[in-house]
């Protein structure tokens, strides 16, 4: 049996993977490829299936949908005083009980290979190490073989990425180009060997994949990729994956940014929710025209990733990991305060009338009229 462990890397599609996966469980486990559930409500839904409900095309809970994020963020909190399981993720036994459970599933049901996919793994190489030797040995310990899986993005578009997703959790944080603030070296989502390399010191046996995040979208996606490198032979008839977790332009993560800084938790999150509905139509400029590093912060991350990238291309037997390393150094044509401004001057007052919240209305009229953004 294998155990083929994705642990993402963050924004690279995993989400999508993970519904995927969930969605399609019970026709991928009568092909003998298991995607574990790790607590009753996944029991639940699985027993469902089993007495002949199948597949649908639809949204799981997300104790379901990503079980194993879950999971890792139960083994980190159970182990380490500041990790808290996110509110999202409710109702979870202790980890003890999760690994358990996925080990008799294993044990009962005898697959040919286990799936297990969650970006919050990522963490363990940097947080908790032990707990990669204790997913294998207490979860994973009847498999015979383990594939280690990360799709790693170019880190300046890694950082973009995440400081967009860090909205979406109502966090406010320093811009990118903030010289003193806005980059951190040391975060997993730079440190890239940090993230890696620990699992290949705790599962010798380990077999790695590294796939650079645009060759994942050259095969169609985190879904397609996966499918078509990770050695597995799916059943046909699978149900289509669907699109998870989609990011926001780079003038809406800013004013996201604002708004999160400056209003209580209940109306940024409200702005956040509008926020698609409300810039619908808009000219906005796309990710890869607006700058939101800037040169002092990209000179900073080429200089530093580049003894990581060295360490990735030889692991990964490339000679180059990001064959686009050199465009990392490079500024976008579009400031963020340009695009951010262009995006206020669209915000018309029929646009911010259709807000429910006066106080949205007011916070997006007086933004607009301001000279000087924050």
């Amino acid at each position: 049996m294998e155990a083929i462990c994705h642990i993402g890397h963050h924004k690279t599609g995993t989400t999508t993977l993970q519904a995927f996966l969930a969605q399609n469980s019970h026709r991928l486990l009568q092909a003998g490829i298991l995607y574990p559930w790790v607590e009753m409500q996944g029991a639940a839904h699985a027993l469902t299936k089993a007495m002949g409900a199948g597949d649908r095309q639809e949204i799981l809970p997300i104790n379901i949908r990503e079980a194993h994020n879950a999971l890792a963020f139960r083994m980190l909190a159970d182990v380490l005083p500041n990790w808290k399981v996110p509110r999202y993720h409710p109702n979870l036994p202790h980890s003890r009980q999760m690994l358990l459970g996925m080990k008799a599933q294993i044990h009962g049901l005898r697959p040919e290979h286990v799936v297990l996919c969650s970006e919050v793994m990522s963490h363990f190489g940097k947080s908790a190490v032990g707990q990669i030797a204790r997913l294998r040995k207490e979860g994973l310990g009847e498999a015979e073989k383990f594939t280690l899986w990360c799709t790693l993005r170019r880190p300046d578009e890694q950082l973009v990425s995440w400081h967009g997703q860090q909205m979406r959790f109502g966090q406010s944080p320093a811009p990118l180009s903030d010289p003193e603030h806005g980059l951190n070296l040391n975060w997993l989502h730079v440190d890239y060997r940090g993230v890696i390399e620990p699992w290949l010191g705790q599962i010798p046996e380990v077999r790695l994949i590294l796939r650079p995040y645009r060759e994942t979208m050259a095969e169609g996606g985190s879904v397609e990729d996966f499918l078509a490198n990770s050695g597995l032979t799916p059943p046909k008839g699978l149900l289509p994956a669907l699109t998870m977790n989609v990011s926001h332009k780079p003038a809406v993560i800013s004013l996201l940014r604002i708004a999160n800084g400056s209003l209580p938790r209940e109306l940024s999150r409200a702005l956040f929710d509008h926020a698609e509905a409300l810039t619908r139509g808009m000219k906005l400029a796309s990710s890869s025209e607006v700058e939101l590093l800037g040169p002092e912060s990209r000179a900073r991350l080429v200089a530093h990733f580049a003894p990581i990238h060295d360490w990735l291309s030889a692991t990964s037997g490339r000679s180059a990991f990001f064959t686009d390393i050199d465009e990392m150094a490079v500024c976008r044509p579009i400031p963020e305060e340009i695009a951010l401004r262009s995006l206020l001057d669209q915000l018309t007052p029929d646009r911010i009338a259709t807000l429910p919240e006066p106080e949205l209305r007011d916070f997006l009229t007086g933004l607009r009229d301001t000279a000087a953004l924050p």
